[in-house]
């Protein structure tokens, strides 16, 4: 028997629009009560230099207006991590990370994205009492952080996390029992819904806390190829796995993200906006604002 072989042309959710997806530059976040006066916040330092696929100028650009209305100061590194580029950093925000071989090869191997000696300075540096903010969507980028996310005590499983074929997005909520009440979502008005848009899912160590939590619906498909999906292909059961989850680590602390899209605004022009500016009712924006007090508490 021939092998049956699902293939999606797609790098994103939206079928067919892939080539048409841009940051919404006309995004700009609504936020009653900043958590700091304009530019007297803490320092976040945004990684620019491990080929991220986010980048603070382009798909990450409405994160950053999140965290500068929110008073943030940001700053961007755009160099391999050294221990004199986190003096006065409050938080690190590091996103779709990449290593150089996979800029345009989405497939296995996933090479590191980070350096064994970078690895270490932020794995100290955390447990000196930094904060670091990790997000890594699907294959590769999952695999791309991996030994980071290792040493902080993370598992990422470098697939896609999915509960059917299709599935454009996923809803986390009370309801469905899929999102939890915790520190965070609890936090200023509340979180009842968040959206996410096709990431991966991940174990958290012993004493973290998972606030977006798969359900046996859901299953992590690991194929050697991005969107390139087979029958014959790894699958995991996702149920009880997280796609975003924090803990403290020594004197600071982690908060992991296995989607990244919920953390900005992108949209298909004259079709669709999804991530903070969705047309769908959702609390992701206050999400955002809720780890970024939790962090900076």
């Amino acid at each position: 028997m021939k092998k049956l072989v699902i293939v999606l042309i797609i790098l994103l959710p939206f079928a067919g629009f892939s080539q048409q997806q841009e940051v919404d530059n006309d995004y700009t976040p609504v936020i009653d009560k900043p958590l700091f006066e304009k530019e007297k916040g803490p320092v976040i330092l945004i990684d620019g230099g491990h080929h991220n696929f986010h980048k603070p100028d382009g798909r990450f650009a409405p994160f950053v207006k999140v965290a500068e209305a929110d008073g943030f100061r940001i700053k961007i590194n755009m160099s391999q991590i050294a221990p004199k580029d986190l003096k006065g950093v409050e938080i690190l925000v590091v996103a779709n990370a990449l290593n150089e071989k996979n800029i345009d090869s989405w497939r296995l191997p996933v090479h590191q994205a980070f350096t064994a000696e970078e690895v270490e300075v932020i794995k100290s540096w955390v447990n000196a009492g930094g904060r670091l903010f990790l997000i890594a969507d699907h294959m590769p980028f999952a695999g791309a952080v991996e030994e980071l996310a290792k040493a902080l005590g993370y598992t990422l499983y470098n697939g896609f996390a999915m509960s059917g074929p299709g599935k454009k997005y996923d809803v986390f909520s009370f309801e469905n029992d899929m999102l939890k009440h915790d520190k965070i979502t609890d936090m200023g008005k509340g979180v009842g819904k968040v959206i996410t848009y096709t990431g991966h899912a991940f174990k958290m160590p012993e004493g973290a806390t998972s606030v977006l939590t798969f359900d046996s619906k859901y299953k992590v498909l690991m194929p050697e190829v991005a969107w390139q999906f087979s029958r014959d292909m790894e699958m995991l059961p996702a149920d009880g796995l997280s796609q975003l989850a924090y803990s403290d680590y020594g004197k600071g602390k982690v908060i992991v993200s296995g989607e990244a899209a919920m953390f900005t605004a992108q949209k298909v022009p004259d079709v669709i906006k999804f991530g903070l500016n969705a047309d769908m009712p959702n609390d992701n924006l206050q999400l955002l604002l809720n780890i970024l007090q939790w962090l900076s508490n």
